[in-house]
């Protein structure tokens, strides 16, 4: 009998009952607010690391930690092998940090500062605090292992914890607002309230699961950026993306990125390119075939390119940059027949190569000829649909 059909008959479990659906299932686990980790770990001279929240406290006496791994994450194989791990709590501006390790890649440690602990695991650089640990006890539920470990080494510095929440990464308050406003940027640029229409507040605000005040607020901010406008009976109603539009937003974007070129590039940190060459070089190799490829591909490019104006140590402007993002208009008019042609030259290669050696004006030169390109690709598609999408 297995360890499950065990547990059953002790506490007259019914296996035959029917599970809750996956998708309900993370849908409400997301609405739980909690802390964001890296675990890392060093087998033979490997590091390996993942984002994850699934992370506590388990005793004092003696100190004990419990993590819990996908048995399908090379981090879970290199932790059951090496029989340690470290637990890195996240600071509130390190919400790069974790998607970068909650990706799949070999080298997630390229241009990400670390140190190697008397422990010999390695603790990132900038982390709230770190818990260095022995595994002690190993279970198993579902499709992760439980890992006990006892605790070997800790400490904490100052400053806010990352927080995830909905998807969302920073501090609580702060995820709350993230979550309504890319919601509802979501919400009006995937046109689930159509052209013409008014925004329902409250139905945003149910499909959410956020108040209603929250999403007054996003809207509000989507106003600003001209993403929606004033309807004719009150309230917002979505405005069409246009040739000006895009204009105006990729044009934002780029004076973004180059003023950091300009005032930030020639000090970066090199860890910081690396990281930057590395985002580079995964972008360089996707080519996006399926709607499933265009997305990933989307969001790591976005990536690539904030992790650029994140040498300015703004996270202000980095959410200003993100927030011009009109990614919608490949999403809703993807055609894989046209996708080459939208990739364009190798903007991205000659980019990092100019960054990594810190030349400043062929960096901008190269923003500034993407972004023309992205552009006119933009209005090529708009005007394809008519002039308004």
């Amino acid at each position: 009998m297995s360890a499950a059909s065990e547990a059953a008959v002790r506490y007259g479990i019914d296996l035959g009952l029917p599970l809750v659906d996956e998708q309900v299932f993370r849908n409400v686990v997301g609405h739980f607010a909690s802390g964001v980790t890296v675990i890392t770990t060093a087998d033979s001279d490997q590091l390996y690391g993942t984002t994850v929240s699934a992370v506590s406290s388990l005793s004092a006496e003696p100190p004990m930690m419990l993590i819990c791994l996908n048995r399908s994450s090379a981090t879970h194989d290199a932790v059951a092998r090496a029989g340690r791990y470290a637990i890195n709590i996240l600071s509130s501006g390190q919400g790069g940090i974790a998607r970068a390790f909650a990706r799949k890649g070999d080298d997630k440690f390229a241009g990400v500062g670390h140190t190697i602990s008397d422990q010999g695991l390695p603790l990132l650089d900038g982390a709230l605090a770190s818990i260095e640990c022995v595994v002690a006890e190993t279970a198993v539920g579902g499709t992760h292992t439980i890992f006990l470990g006892r605790v070997a080494a800790a400490r904490a510095g100052e400053g806010e914890p990352l927080a995830y929440y909905r998807g969302t990464f920073g501090n609580l308050d702060h995820a709350l607002e993230t979550a309504a406003y890319e919601g509802a940027r979501d919400w009006v640029l995937r046109r689930r309230t159509p052209l013409g229409e008014p925004v329902e507040v409250a139905t945003v605000a149910a499909s959410l699961r956020l108040e209603q005040a929250l999403i007054d607020s996003a809207l509000i901010r989507l106003a600003s950026e001209g993403l929606v406008q004033s309807a004719a009976g009150g309230g917002y109603e979505p405005a069409p993306l246009t040739a000006d539009l895009a204009d105006r937003l990729y044009g934002d974007r780029e004076t973004i990125e180059t003023g950091v070129i300009e005032r930030y590039l020639a000090d970066a940190p090199v860890e910081q390119l690396d990281r930057i060459a590395h985002l580079g070089d995964q972008v360089t190799s996707l080519h996006p075939t399926t709607p499933e490829d265009l997305e990933a591909f989307l969001e790591l490019n976005m990536d690539f390119h904030a992790a650029i104006v994140g040498l300015a140590g703004s996270r202000q402007l980095t959410a200003k940059y993100r927030a011009l993002n009109v990614t919608t208009i490949w999403r809703e008019t993807f055609e894989p027949a046209d996708w080459e042609h939208q990739l364009g030259p190798t903007f991205v290669p000659r980019l990092t190569a100019a960054l990594s050696r810190r030349e400043i004006p062929a960096a901008q030169a190269v923003v500034r000829e993407q972004v023309a390109f992205v552009t006119a690709g933009a209005k090529a598609v708009i005007a394809a649909h008519g002039g308004r999408v």
